[in-house]
């Protein structure tokens, strides 16, 4: 996999859990032998400027790929994969190689928000370009680069996430090499071929003994040097795969944490090695609260690396009043979809308004169930008033008409 340095980022979406299928293309030179050949598997978000409000475009890399403007290169050329999709868009990477190896040096996103079906009410209407340098390790010539984990990368208001990633340039004689060098992310896991898995229905059983509870990390964004989103707490992630195993995965303290804070939208991104999960808060009348999460986890499915990614954008998790933090030591389930929960341990968050880096006033959990005790005692007293009336009235009726009786 293409291994990436993360800046600014918006949150990636994807509408529903599944197994995404990669992507291959190849680019032949002109004995119409190929030169370039990628398997791979991208899904992008990018935030862009709607009417009136900001708004997530999330899509994948689809199998209608063009290579038009690709190049197996020369003497005055580096070769080009570029692969063409719908209204303007493309990806591409341009190889080079010294020493017996080849590397990508820039890989190049290109989006045009003139595209209604990707960017619908998009108010600025153009076309835009995101380069990131330095994203593959170089790889023996006749050899291809392979990366199977799940890999992000973040820049300005786009995020790509990469996974089942097979890469060849300066291939020798049109033949695709059976050597493989593994991206650093899979070399201490099993590694297996690219390709289509065939799923069944079992009866949902654990796949290993459950981890001990997740070990809590101390994740932070800054926007500059400044501090601007903390966020303490410990991970674990309950999924069910498509053959309907289940898997407990906690999420490593030491994950890298990159994000973007905003005024209204501030996002979290968290990259473990076979993980990355994304959080974006939102503020609606004056208060904040977890409304989106996005996972995408490698699992080994018997014997093989599966990638499956699951999201929800309908959230209303950890709400608290925007200049506070907000805290909770219970355990928490945060469900995101019949397929992926998240169980949080020791809560201590803020994504906006951060001071002097460090937490505000917290506003604790528990606080919000304190409401049913005398919600509950309440309504006890009032039933218990409204008896006691029933009860009068009826013996008042009682004793009156007893004493017209002894007339």
């Amino acid at each position: 996999m293409l291994r990436f340095g993360a800046s600014h980022f918006v949150v990636l979406l994807v509408a529903a859990i599944s197994v995404a299928q990669a992507v291959k293309i190849e680019v032949h030179g002109k004995d119409n032998k190929t030169c370039i050949y990628a398997v791979l598997s991208v899904n992008f978000t990018v935030l862009y400027e709607g009417n009136g409000t900001m708004e997530n475009a999330t899509f994948q890399l689809p199998d209608s790929l063009s290579s038009n403007g690709s190049t197996c290169g020369g003497n005055n050329s580096a070769p080009l994969l570029n692969m063409g999709f719908g209204t303007g868009h493309s990806l591409s990477l341009n190889f080079s190689h010294t020493d017996g190896k080849f590397s990508g040096d820039v890989l190049t996103f290109t989006y045009n928000t003139s595209d209604a079906k990707l960017f619908p009410g998009a108010k600025n209407k153009s076309v835009k370009h995101v380069a990131v340098n330095s994203l593959m390790e170089p790889v023996p010539l006749n050899t291809i680069y392979t990366c199977r984990s799940v890999r992000a990368i973040a820049s300005e208001a786009v995020v790509m996430v990469f996974w089942h990633v097979g890469i060849q340039a300066f291939v020798e004689n049109g033949t695709i090499s059976k050597n493989e060098s593994f991206c650093k992310a899979d070399v201490s896991t099993t590694v297996s071929p690219v390709t289509t898995q065939t799923t069944s229905t079992v009866t949902p059983i654990p796949t290993k003994p459950p981890p001990d509870l997740p070990a809590v990390g101390n994740y932070t964004v800054k926007n500059g040097s400044d501090p601007c989103l903390l966020a303490n707490m410990g991970l674990q992630l309950n999924i069910t795969n498509t053959e309907n195993q289940i898997h407990v995965i906690n999420i490593n303290s030491n994950s890298t944490a990159s994000g973007r804070c905003g005024d209204k939208h501030s996002v979290l991104l968290l990259e473990d090695t076979d993980a990355t999960i994304q959080f974006h808060f939102f503020v609606e009348q004056s208060k904040f609260f977890l409304k989106e999460v996005q996972a995408n986890v490698s699992l080994l499915v018997n014997g093989s690396t599966t990638t499956l990614n699951s999201s929800n954008g309908n959230l209303k998790y950890w709400q608290a009043f925007v200049g506070s933090s907000y805290i909770c030591r219970n355990e928490q389930r945060l469900v995101v979809t019949d397929k992926l929960a998240i169980n949080t341990f020791n809560v201590w968050l803020q994504p906006f308004e951060v001071k002097n880096g460090t937490f505000s006033r917290a506003e604790d959990c528990k606080a919000n169930e304190n409401y049913i005790v005398p919600i509950t005692v309440g309504a006890a007293l009032g039933a218990l008033i409204l008896v006691v009336l029933v009860i009068y009235i009826i013996g008042r009726r009682q004793n009156h008409h007893n004493g017209y009786d002894h007339f």
